[in-house]
């Protein structure tokens, strides 16, 4: 369980976070079912600049990533009276470049491969907050880098895509 000594170290990570860091227009979403748990990490998110939404309950948050565009989303995979890791599923289903990290107080070695194969980041409750930032970032990056355009430098002799190929010894006809 969490303790209100958490709340204590958000103050602390204001001097710890990075000057140079900006407010940016990336998009988090974290579900869990406990609202402490929900205003702290979003509380903390916020101090980074992040846009945060947070729910409780799963359908209420799949409905939402239709909706809208999330480059991350966060969940425990405990969640009430519902399948976490059928959530990240759906949510990886509803928005395939929404980046997944998952959270869980009951590290089960089930829980641990599902999270090594479908996300990109993987927290055990309780956590550090720093922690927490680190995979979160971490997350991000990852989204950042496989959404970027991958740059194709032709070889010689190799035709472009789209470039037409000539064959030697062929003729017009």
């Amino acid at each position: 369980m969490w303790s209100v000594a958490g709340v204590g170290e958000i103050e602390q990570m204001s001097s710890i976070r990075r000057e140079s860091r900006s407010e940016t227009s990336e998009r988090i979403l974290v579900v869990d079912h406990e609202q402490i748990i929900l205003d702290l990490l979003e509380r903390v998110l916020n101090r980074e600049g992040y846009r945060v939404s947070t729910l409780r309950r799963p359908d209420a948050a799949l409905n939402e990533v239709r909706a809208g565009q999330y480059d991350l989303a966060i969940a425990d995979l405990d969640l009430w009276r519902s399948d976490g890791s059928e959530l990240m599923q759906l949510i990886k289903q509803a928005s395939p470049r929404t980046a997944i990290v998952v959270m869980t107080g009951y590290p089960e070695e089930t829980i641990v491969r599902f999270a090594k194969e479908h996300a990109q980041g993987y927290l055990e409750k309780p956590f550090a907050l720093e922690e927490f930032l680190a995979v979160v970032r971490a997350a991000l990056a990852a989204r950042r880098k496989s959404a970027q355009p991958k740059v194709i430098t032709p070889q010689p002799g190799v035709a472009s895509p789209g470039e037409a190929t000539a064959v030697r010894g062929a003729s017009a006809s």
